[in-house]
């Protein structure tokens, strides 16, 4: 049965290339910078967007800042190509 990949990647492109592939899939317009990639590890990441921003404390440690997880997805390598599907 073939994997049905959301979007492919080179097998080691940097987060940056994974990120732009990601957003394009997921049809998300990050214009006031609260939406952000977590690598979780060499095939995993987590899109996640700070629910709250207080201008006040944006320079204090993000982990007190509310989050919420829009989508996981999982890398599988195959040859020079990753795929990545939504999990």
């Amino acid at each position: 049965m073939e994997i049905k990949a959301a979007f492919v990647t080179g097998a080691f492109d940097p987060t940056e290339e994974i990120w732009k592939k990601a957003i394009e899939y997921l049809g998300i317009q990050n214009t006031d910078g609260r939406t952000h990639i977590k690598r979780i590890g060499t095939n995993q990441i987590q899109i996640f967007q700070y629910e709250e921003v207080d201008q006040k404390s944006i320079f204090e440690n993000s982990a007190n800042h509310k989050t919420k997880v829009i989508a996981s997805f999982t890398g599988r390598a195959i040859g020079n190509k990753k795929k990545w599907v939504k999990s």
